[in-house]
């Protein structure tokens, strides 16, 4: 099969100063030049791995995509940040359904039909900040950000946003508690920041 983006690709995984992999269009039709990409970027998608608007996925430096994932982001994105590990089987979702209207089939509503005073209230970005954990089995809905450095545990569906290293688990997810003190997060940003600079 033709795959147009298939430079595109190549030259993300040969581009050795690029930050991160934005994954592109049409990736359904070639996933061999997508995982080639993502390999040489140090991202391990796995050959399960569902995937639905893959052109609105971004994923940072040293994650790992487990065998078994669901990605959806067919209308809003979804951005996985660096180092963030998965257990088995996550589920990310950046959609929804729009149930309420009359006459219709919910698989019939258009995308034009999600939006409500110009904006498209049930399709948002999933943000899923640098260095966090997910459990096995976790599922991450529409609208939702996990803050830099937290755990969530597994089986957990999170439902709405957390800062910064909070453990998370339960469904809904709630806050467990803080995984640092507020001292001791301010001392590993800085080792954080001082051991990025010396690499």
């Amino acid at each position: 099969m033709a795959f147009r983006n298939h430079e595109y690709f190549s030259s993300i995984a040969k581009d050795k100063s690029c930050s991160f992999v934005s994954v592109g269009q049409d990736v359904g039709s070639c996933m061999e030049a997508v995982y080639e990409a993502l390999w040489q970027r140090g991202i391990y998608p796995s050959d399960v791995f569902g995937y639905q608007g893959l052109m609105e996925l971004v994923c940072r430096d040293g994650t790992s995509i487990p065998k078994g994932s669901t990605i959806y982001c067919t209308d809003a994105p979804c951005i996985i940040g660096k180092k963030v590990l998965f257990g088995p089987r996550p589920t990310i979702i950046t959609g929804d359904h729009r149930i309420d209207i009359l006459g219709k089939y919910i698989t019939d509503v258009t995308v034009e039909e999600k939006f409500v005073d110009g904006v498209n209230v049930y399709d948002q970005p999933v943000v899923i900040e640098d260095g966090v954990w997910c459990g096995a089995n976790v599922t991450i809905l529409k609208g939702v950000t996990i803050g830099r450095g937290s755990v969530v545990a597994a089986g957990a569906v999170v439902t709405k946003s957390f800062p910064p290293y909070s453990i998370i688990g339960g469904i809904p997810a709630k806050l467990i508690k803080m995984r640092f003190t507020e001292e001791e997060i301010k001392k590993n940003e800085n080792d954080l920041s001082l051991s990025a600079h010396s690499i």
